[in-house]
């Protein structure tokens, strides 16, 4: 495997690889590698013939400063399971790297997309997304480009990125990955007490929740998110960022439970927020 920190390199050892009619296959992360990311990286070596990952942690979609600070970091252990998992290459970049202060950052923004959700409570977050996606983009240069279904708005935001700025890459959502009691596997799941880890397993009951109440009748998309902001507020240490009824497409809020749905939410338990989203079908 090879481990890259220089972006003049790698765009180098890519270039050799499409001379050669290699197809490339890009899975970006901010480390703290779980069998989730795992899933792309297989998904990658399944369609392509050399994958590459990156692990940076992204300070430009930070909105609060703590949460960059916190965010977990396990360069080496990372860079194993990578290793193990049949990376190709890990590009793993510096923030001086990938923004120079010679340089003035441009800000793009996708606001039908971004206007709910993260994008509602997180301001300047998927702009910074959109920043590093495209140089990430710009410097690998793949062919395929995979993303957890976990971070769905992401998913959608960064596709309509590539449409409209028509990248040549092709987006896959990678389905979420879970815990054996169902909470999405996230980075974040390190930083739960042992208390708080068990009070998030609220969160997958709480979907359980909403098919089960969904396929029992109920048609009020009032009542029907009441019922399960209370579930989740039994959490004795929950506080709720949002929690959505969505187009699965456009991203806008539903005023009838009718066809696919997008059920999103965003979770502090303690002082980690954990996000998680299904699509539902309303019978």
């Amino acid at each position: 495997m090879i481990v890259v920190t220089d972006p003049i390199e790698l765009k180098k050892i890519v270039l050799e690889w499409k001379l050669s009619n290699q197809t490339i296959g890009f899975c970006p992360t901010m480390g703290t590698l779980h069998a989730g990311h795992m899933d792309l990286v297989k998904t990658s070596k399944s369609q392509v013939s050399k994958t590459i990952v990156s692990i940076f942690i992204n300070p430009t979609q930070f909105n609060d400063p703590k949460d960059f600070e916190a965010y977990p970091k396990n360069t080496e252990t990372d860079l194993k399971l990578c290793e193990e998992n049949g990376v190709d290459l890990v590009f793993l970049p510096s923030v001086e790297v990938m923004y120079p202060k010679s340089t003035t950052p441009i800000q793009m923004s996708i606001p039908s997309l971004q206007s709910t959700l993260c994008g509602r409570t997180r301001p300047g977050h998927f702009e910074g997304v959109l920043q590093v996606v495209s140089k990430l983009f710009h410097l690998t240069d793949p062919n395929i480009a995979f993303f957890g279904l976990k971070d769905y708005q992401q998913f959608r935001v960064v596709s309509a990125l590539v449409t409209e700025l028509n990248f040549p890459i092709q987006i896959v959502g990678v389905p979420t990955k879970r815990e054996a009691d169902g909470l999405a596997m996230s980075s974040r799941n390190v930083r739960l007490s042992p208390k708080d880890r068990e009070t998030a397993s609220l969160i997958p009951r709480m979907f359980q929740l909403a098919k089960k109440t969904l396929h029992g009748g109920e048609k009020n998309i009032l009542i029907w998110k009441e019922i399960l902001t209370d579930f989740l507020l039994t959490g004795s240490n929950v506080k709720i960022d949002y929690l959505e009824i969505v187009d699965p497409i456009t991203l806008q809020p539903l005023s009838q439970l009718s066809g696919e749905l997008l059920l999103a939410t965003a979770v502090f338990v303690g002082d980690v927020r954990l996000i998680d989203n299904e699509i539902l079908v309303s019978p």
